[in-house]
């Protein structure tokens, strides 16, 4: 059995290396994503569970959906007035996804947006470039995936597993995936509460990225051991990113209403960075999308979120809008520490100086990075949004 357990946590660890840390940049033209073999698959290995498997999967998908339904009751007593109370009736959305054999079904969440966000940006996906600024508990939620819990009801009714691909809608996969090589092979299994890709990336991740993941894992025959294993890692994850969560926002209240010591003007949470560095492109520099050549004084990465960066620097910026490379050590895989880059423009939203030694000058830099893919670099690296940042 423990055996067992070591084979299918290696399992777990590719998963994470293919979706973390494999997806090389391709720092040329458009910074597109090139993966190799993308979005094939050996037809030997078809998905799914064996013909005499389904009815005992069907079986443990739905006791455990009830158990989990009747155990989240005490949680949703409290989620649901808070939800009525941020974002009004009804506090549940129900929305058309893509299922089995791309069979429309209705999927449910507890309501993180608007009523009428859907029928506004239809096919969009949620981005902080829409203007829209999510409420901290919405955000909360959603980071958490506790927002999720309704879709308990689906597995119960059939329409989805606790594990597969997350159900997508019939818009976004019109515009964005019907194209992407072997997306498609997602329709031969039901979705799931729990993705393969949800697990090891951020919310804003590429779909490309995304679908590159599923496809591995949907490669492989599903199986009960597997997917329990899933299901406890994704719940190991899920505490332990809303403990995290609960007791960064505790701090930080605490910092900034008792204590007067803090004050967040910028909205959206800062992620501080380790040993986090800023390179600024030179003026003489070549470059299409990427720097070739740096300014010999760097910057220090102090902290980040969604939209803003702050840069100390020694010397002023000679320029309102630059172009840099952040590099940061993050921990991924069992705390092993490695550093990470990205690539971004940046314009100055604010700058003011500061008592230091070293460095006299504080940027506030709007930043927008060069490309989809090193936006995946940021939330999945520098802000650290996926669950199993949390776990492994």
């Amino acid at each position: 059995m423990l055996k067992t357990i070591q084979i299918w946590f290696i399992f777990f660890q590719f998963l994470s290396r293919v979706a973390c840390d494999d997806l090389s940049e391709t720092l040329s033209g458009g910074m597109d994503l090139k993966l190799n073999n993308f979005g094939q698959y050996n037809p030997k290995n078809t998905a799914g569970y064996r013909t005499s498997y389904e009815l005992l999967n069907r079986g443990v998908n739905l006791i455990l959906s009830i158990f989990f339904m009747v155990f989240s009751i005490p949680l949703m007593v409290v989620l649901i007035p808070v939800v009525i109370f941020v974002n009004g009736w009804p506090f549940i959305y129900a929305g058309v996804r893509l299922g089995k054999n791309k069979n429309k079904f209705v999927m449910y969440k507890f309501r993180t947006l608007p009523v009428d966000f859907e029928q506004q940006y239809d096919a969009q996906l949620v981005s902080y470039s829409h203007g829209y600024r999510l409420p901290w508990f919405c955000r909360f939620m959603r980071d958490t995936r506790l927002d999720e819990i309704p879709q308990l009801l689906n597995i119960i009714k059939g329409e989805m597993d606790f594990v597969g691909p997350r159900p997508v809608r019939p818009s976004v996969y019109n515009a964005f995936c019907r194209s992407i090589k072997g997306y498609d092979k997602r329709f031969s299994v039901k979705p799931g509460l729990i993705g393969y890709s949800q697990l090891f990336t951020p919310h804003s991740t590429p779909k490309r990225i995304r679908s590159f993941i599923d496809n591995r894992a949907t490669r492989f025959k599903k199986n009960i051991l597997c997917d329990t294993l899933i299901i406890l890692l994704a719940g190991f994850g899920v505490i332990t990113k809303t403990i995290h969560l609960l007791s960064r926002i505790s701090v930080t209240l605490t910092m900034e209403k008792v204590l007067r010591q803090y004050t967040n003007k910028r909205g959206l949470d800062r992620i501080k960075q380790k040993d986090g560095l800023v390179e600024f492109c030179a003026e003489t520099g070549q470059f299409d999308y990427f720097c070739m050549d740096f300014e010999p004084d760097r910057g220090i990465l102090k902290d980040i979120n969604e939209e803003y960066i702050r840069v100390d620097t020694r010397v002023p910026l000679k320029k309102d809008r630059v172009m840099f490379r952040a590099l940061a050590k993050v921990k991924t895989k069992l705390g092993q520490t490695h550093r990470k880059s990205f690539f971004s423009y940046g314009t100055v939203f604010k700058v003011y100086e500061i008592e230091d030694q070293r460095y006299k000058y504080a940027y506030i830099l709007r930043y927008e990075p060069v490309s989809e893919l090193n936006r995946y670099f940021v939330d999945q690296y520098f802000l650290r949004k996926s669950l199993m940042r949390y776990v492994i």
